[in-house]
């Protein structure tokens, strides 16, 4: 797969972002991260946006995550994903949801964009009830 100089720079970028976005949330909570992510995006969102740039970021911040030297888990990627997507103007939502068996309760992050999931999807992902929506303010 060759890479664009677009998909490159977004890609070096996600593996910078990914480890940082995963201290703040672990030193500083969500909320304390997304007021300190949100302090260094753009507030006017772009009116022209191309889905594609949508799917285009969040691809190199899934092939970071996974393909990266750092491991990153869901709500550390939907966290990095609303955060670049809001750098160049693209309002998105993370949604953060919950899902309870007999034995478990599982969590699990994933980014909307206009009403249409574009990271974090799971197959079960019915069987999640959500229970907080986060947007750019």
């Amino acid at each position: 797969m060759v890479l664009s100089f677009t998909e490159m720079f977004l890609l070096v970028s996600a593996v910078v972002v990914l480890p940082i976005v995963a201290r703040l949330l672990r030193r500083r909570g969500f909320r304390e991260t997304e007021k300190f992510l949100i302090r260094f995006s753009p507030r006017q969102s772009s009116r022209h946006v191309n889905q594609d740039s949508v799917q285009r970021v969040a691809r190199m911040v899934s092939i970071a995550a996974v393909k990266g030297p750092f491991k990153a888990k869901c709500l550390e990627q939907a966290t990095t994903l609303w955060w670049m997507l809001g750098l160049i103007g693209i309002d998105s939502t993370i949604r953060l949801g919950v899902h309870k068996s007999a034995a478990t309760l599982d969590a699990h992050a994933w980014v909307l964009y206009q009403d249409s999931i574009v990271m974090g999807q799971l197959t079960l992902l019915d069987d999640y009830t959500p229970m907080l929506d986060i947007n750019r303010l």
